[in-house]
């Protein structure tokens, strides 16, 4: 006969734990992997999202990158911080 150790610390009622759906693995929010070239250039946009859309709308005005050349708003560690990555192939001249 089994007996069922309660943790009264525990959030979750083991009852219901067994109800919820295994927890799926992470994975990253953005996959930066690609064929390794010395003419891509990745820029971060990091700071709040008030900021990280002025920048991104200001390099836009520059005449740098359109807005929908970024990413999406991903979320850091930091509460309120979130990142934005602009991919650009830049051509080389020597």
């Amino acid at each position: 006969m089994m007996t069922e150790t309660r943790h009264p610390d525990s959030p979750i009622n083991p009852d219901l734990a067994a109800l919820l759906p295994d927890p799926a693995p992470q994975q990253p929010l953005i996959d930066l992997r690609d064929q390794p070239s010395p003419d891509i250039l990745r820029l971060l946009a990091i700071g709040s999202p008030p900021v990280v859309n002025g920048c991104v709308i200001t390099l836009y005005r520059l005449g740098y990158a359109r807005p929908e050349e970024w990413s999406r708003q991903l979320p850091t560690v930091n509460p309120n911080e979130v990142m934005r990555i602009l991919t650009k192939r830049m051509t080389l001249s020597e």
